[in-house]
């Protein structure tokens, strides 16, 4: 599976955006150039390609998504109960435990575990508070049904195990169904749609790019080390599934300068035109997911800072994904992001989505509650919706959340100086909370 879809993501061009063939003023054309402009001063959206351009994508021959392909098509059905229904499924803890740096300590904590449980997954790293002699193990736990966390934490803790909860969630049992996503849905006769959160696995898999994977034109085209760090980011992406830990990411000296560079000059920009809710929710980030100058935030900090506040969560993705497929990850309260950085020749253009324009345009805003259910309220309504009702929701999405503004009460300095000395003053001003605009620091001294 990943390695034909890495092969898909790098090789496989982008269908073309049919456009309106009304005249060069129609509001189709007017929209496609808009988002061209956008993407050409380095903030960008969804590419909104209309859905017949994707199956028209996935069915090519050679594709990994034809009909019939053995690489892809496989959708999770949860099975069950036949008398009250109730889903059934694994608990799966996943527990940080600290430990001394001995050989010997790991046999004594795998004996410390509770005997109604399997290891999934096991990784050691140093101590994040930098304590000497010590290391943490990440463990993943899948427990017997019946078992809860709270349980299993108290039999660790009970036999010395100086353990941690980071994460908690029940995995389905599953059969292996195969059909191809974005086909008619068998019992509601609308296009496929995921049906659970876990579903995501199938839409998150579903990769189109803007352009071919690295096009000719792209500023990491000729470099070969950064289109292998590429394809590493997409390897992750592509191998995770919804409940596991966001993979962290040791970034590059580099990668952590051209970020540094970008995140100086919008926080400066930021504090001039962003909305109060999105300088009040970044100071925030900062505190609690590590977000500065020096630092590249890790999805999983930021993910479980969205759960607390909002119950928002993001989900590593390898690039561009077709409307229909984002917006459905919206209703489930779900942000796709990338984690890769933009090449450092042109730290302020990016012909694709990158964690800059995901982590500074995006997150902020997630962590309103106002925000995010309205976020929600769209792809809601995106569900098995029409190809027609679709393109709706898609340029309401782009010119809210992407590109949106917003009135506030002016209380600047200017406006102040006005009043003083008897000047008319402004009541209102324009500020941003586009995610698009908020990451482009090109738009933002040019139309404010």
């Amino acid at each position: 599976m990943a390695s034909a879809m890495k092969f898909y993501y790098y090789a496989k061009k982008q269908p073309a955006v049919r456009t309106s063939s009304n005249s060069p003023s129609s509001p189709d054309t007017r929209l496609e150039e808009f988002k061209k402009r956008f993407r050409r001063s380095g903030s960008l959206g969804i590419p909104f390609v209309p859905e017949e351009n994707v199956r028209e994508l996935f069915t090519d021959l050679g594709s990994p998504y034809r009909s019939g392909s053995p690489f892809f098509g496989r959708q999770p059905s949860i099975r069950e109960d036949e008398e009250d229904h109730e889903l059934e499924g694994l608990p799966v803890l996943t527990v940080i435990v600290k430990s001394a740096r001995e050989v010997t300590n790991i046999t004594t904590m795998i004996e410390g575990l509770p005997v109604k449980c399997r290891v999934k997954h096991m990784e050691t790293r140093d101590c994040e508070d930098g304590a000497d002699g010590q290391i943490e193990v990440l463990m993943e736990l899948e427990m017997e049904k019946g078992m809860t966390n709270d349980e299993a934490l108290a039999v660790m803790r009970s036999n010395g195990l100086n353990v941690y909860e980071v994460s908690f969630t029940i995995k389905p049992i599953t059969e292996e169904n195969y059909i191809e996503p974005g086909s008619n849905d068998a019992t509601t006769g609308s296009e496929w749609f995921p049906k659970s959160i876990y579903d995501l696995d199938i839409c998150a898999k579903r990769v189109i790019m803007y352009g071919a994977g690295l096009d000719a034109d792209h500023p990491g085209f000729k470099d070969d080390e950064y289109r292998k760090r590429r394809m590493m980011f997409a390897d992750i992406a592509l191998n995770y599934k919804h409940g596991e830990s966001i993979p962290r990411i040791e970034y590059s000296e580099s990668e952590r300068k051209t970020w540094g560079v970008i995140y100086k000059k919008l926080r400066e920009l930021h504090k001039k035109y962003a909305c109060k809710e999105y300088l009040d929710n970044f100071e925030q980030l900062e505190r609690h997911c590590g977000y500065s100058e020096d630092n590249v935030p890790q999805l999983e900090d930021i993910c479980r800072f969205l759960k607390a506040k909002t119950g928002f969560r993001v989900r590593p993705v390898a690039g561009y994904l077709s409307a229909r497929d984002f917006l459905a990850g919206l209703a489930f309260r779900v942000f796709f992001c990338t984690q890769y950085v933009r090449h450092q020749a042109d730290p302020f253009y990016t012909p694709e989505p990158d964690t800059v324009h995901e982590i500074m345009g995006h997150m902020p805003l997630f962590a309103d509650p106002d925000f995010a259910q309205f976020s929600q309220e769209i792809g809601l309504a995106s569900l098995g919706a029409s190809e027609e009702d679709l393109k709706k929701l898609a340029t309401l999405y782009f010119f809210s959340i992407e590109f949106g503004l917003s009135l506030e009460a002016d209380n600047s300095s200017e406006n102040k100086e006005n009043l003083e000395n008897g000047k008319p003053q402004k009541k209102h001003t324009y500020k941003v909370y586009g995610a698009g605009l908020l990451s482009s620091a090109g738009e933002l001294q040019a139309n404010f």
